[in-house]
């Protein structure tokens, strides 16, 4: 089903249509400081009213008298570590369904992010069970399943050893597991990778900027900013530094800690909020995950990376090597034959690495630019993680030339 559909639900004058085998109720837009207003929405989506085919009056009176005795028991949270989107967990469905908790996502990034296209993706990902369950679409956001017993990991846990080498695992087996449907290629094609076009459109974006939400700001961009040398080094790196073929794939582009889940009995690893997955380049996603050892996204990091968390050379090597492992493995089920031995590809895509390392401080330093724009930096300072981003980008890439000239 194409993401148009939403578009056209919008443009209709139906309440509600179902999409995705699920409801949207496009012009019901959630208050996050408003618990009642976040249980109202989640139950209209999660216990549909069909007033064209339901006829059963004893059915609707029961739907309703449970929908009211939910309204009064049921909790609601706020799920913290993401900085893009408001969430939520509402707890308490038990003994009504076989869950007892969803999640409610609502959006953040205005204008950033085409959100037709990313729940249109979402609903196919958790179909194939790669994503957690899609229950339905709101004006401003969406209904998800909730993960029971699992835990978001922190920066400490990504110095595990084996939960990086369990993260690689499965990382490839979102770029050779997930088949773009037919209805979403035209959003996600591989033979034109997202990332080039992510981020000449941000650059765009931020060099037409005239003002800034929060006071302040634009003082200090224009005293730590330097747009238009940003704009030489992307040139720099598209023309001489990332391989034209480099292998492209449905990557998840923003695997940080907060958005990888880990079972507390299994230990099983569980990627969330692939907002802003797309085809790219696989040395892409992983070089984004690497990055995101010294975090900097928190609240309480407030745009602060510690790049001394940053995984060694021999830490990288181990994660690109489970990876390339499960990569083969996975070929081998779709009847691949892979060209170079298993320690060749580990070189390779190693070396690459380190250029998509480089191109995904660029990346984060751009997006958190517009962001201060569009969203201020009172709550989060994303001024202060695009200047940190800036400069790292300049102290890796100071090492990469060396390393190449050598």
């Amino acid at each position: 089903m194409s993401p148009i559909r939403f578009k056209e639900a919008r443009e209709s004058a139906q309440r509600t249509t179902v999409i995705y085998e699920k409801p949207y109720y496009p012009e019901i837009n959630v208050d996050p400081k408003d618990t009642s207003s976040i249980i109202s929405t989640a139950l209209a989506l999660l216990y549909p009213e069909d007033d064209d085919n339901d006829n059963n009056d004893d059915s609707r009176n029961v739907l309703r008298t449970q929908k009211l005795e939910l309204q009064q028991r049921l909790k609601v949270k706020v799920v913290t570590g993401g900085i893009t989107n408001a969430l939520f967990c509402i707890t308490g469905f038990l003994p009504y369904e076989e869950f007892d908790s969803v999640l409610v996502r609502i959006f953040g990034a205005e204008g950033m992010i085409d959100r037709d296209v990313e729940t249109s993706t979402f609903a196919c990902l958790a179909e194939c069970g790669i994503a957690p369950n899609y229950l339905g679409r709101f004006g401003n956001g969406r209904i998800e399943g909730w993960l029971d017993h699992y835990f978001p990991l922190s920066l400490a846990d990504l110095q595990s050893q084996d939960t990086g080498e369990a993260i690689a695992v499965q990382m490839a087996k979102l770029h050779f597991g997930f088949c773009v449907p037919s209805e979403l290629r035209e959003w996600h094609n591989e033979e034109e990778p997202g990332l080039w076009t992510q981020l000449f459109s941000w650059m765009e974006q931020a060099q037409k900027i005239e003002s800034y939400k929060t006071a302040g700001d634009e003082e200090r961009a224009a005293k730590s900013l330097d747009l238009p040398g940003v704009a030489v080094e992307l040139n720099w790196l598209k023309n001489e530094v990332i391989p034209k073929d480099s292998t492209v794939a449905f990557c998840h582009n923003d695997a940080l800690a907060g958005n990888i889940m880990k079972h507390e009995h299994t230990k099983t690893i569980q990627l969330i909020d692939f907002e802003y997955g797309g085809a790219n380049y696989i040395a892409f996603d992983i070089a984004n995950h690497l990055n995101e050892y010294a975090g900097g996204t928190s609240v309480e990091e407030n745009g602060v990376p510690n790049y001394q968390l940053l995984p060694s050379q021999e830490r990288q090597t181990g994660f690109i090597t489970a990876y390339v492992r499960a990569a083969r493995l996975a070929a081998g089920k779709t009847g691949e034959t892979k060209q170079l031995s298993e320690e060749e590809e580990i070189e390779s895509l190693l070396k690459e690495v380190q250029g998509f390392i480089l191109a995904n401080h660029l990346y984060w330093g751009l997006w958190a630019v517009n962001q201060a724009s569009v969203e201020g930096t009172n709550e989060f300072d994303y001024m202060n993680y695009a200047i940190n981003r800036f400069a790292q980008y300049l102290v890796v890439k100071k090492e990469f030339v060396h390393i190449e000239i050598n």
